[in-house]
């Protein structure tokens, strides 16, 4: 199954990164000189929306705008509307209108960080290296404590205690996942006898 099907089957997908209307891209612009009239592109999760207000001198009457409304199938095919695209907003932003039509649509960067969290937990580590190098915002997510921490419960072996959440607390639960077990359990340990040490404390300082 290729990219566009996927999307125009998934409407739970499209539903999550599309705005409100479901709006995934929107320009407006005016067209190159000496042209003044003014432009507008919207791709939705199944439309392509172009519309062109005629700007015109008082003299010369106002005049109604124009607004075609075409399915993505519909938009590739009709290269009178790519011309009028290209025309107002250029070869950069004619081709990506052309690519979201055509279901090339940048999914990830789309989702809320806590979707990308629980997706990036399931990759391999070396796919986490190469993600956190695409953009900030993905390096963000790959040294976030809970998505490490979601990985870690998903490798774990035994249910996380209250102790190893206090020790992640301190150290990180990306730095608890590169420790190998025996230095965990001395780590845990040593967690254990200070938390003793402090009730001891505070207990001596009520009495």
């Amino acid at each position: 199954m290729d990219i566009h099907q996927l999307i125009r089957e998934n409407s739970l997908l499209m539903q999550t990164i599309a705005s409100k209307d479901n709006v995934i891209y929107e320009k407006s612009d005016i067209a190159p000189a000496p042209s003044r009239d003014f432009g507008q592109i919207v791709v939705t999760t199944d439309q392509v929306i172009f519309r062109s207000w005629k700007i015109t001198s008082r003299n010369e009457g106002r005049t109604r705008p124009v607004e075609v409304r075409e399915t993505w199938e519909e938009f590739l095919e009709d290269e009178r509307t790519q011309s009028e695209v290209l025309r107002f907003f250029g070869r950069d932003v004619f081709e990506h209108v052309k690519r979201l039509a055509e279901g090339d649509v940048d999914i990830l960067s789309r989702l809320p960080d806590v979707l990308l969290m629980r997706i990036f937990a399931f990759c391999e580590l070396a796919d986490i290296t190469n993600l956190s190098q695409v953009c900030r915002r993905f390096r963000l997510v790959c040294e976030s404590d809970h998505l490490w921490e979601h990985i870690f419960i998903l490798n774990s072996e035994k249910p996380v205690t209250d102790e190893l959440r206090r020790l992640a607390k301190q150290r990180g639960w990306k730095s608890l996942f590169f420790t190998n077990k025996l230095q965990l359990q001395v780590q845990l340990r040593r967690q254990a006898a200070t938390v003793e040490d402090d009730d001891t404390v505070f207990i001596a300082s009520r009495s």
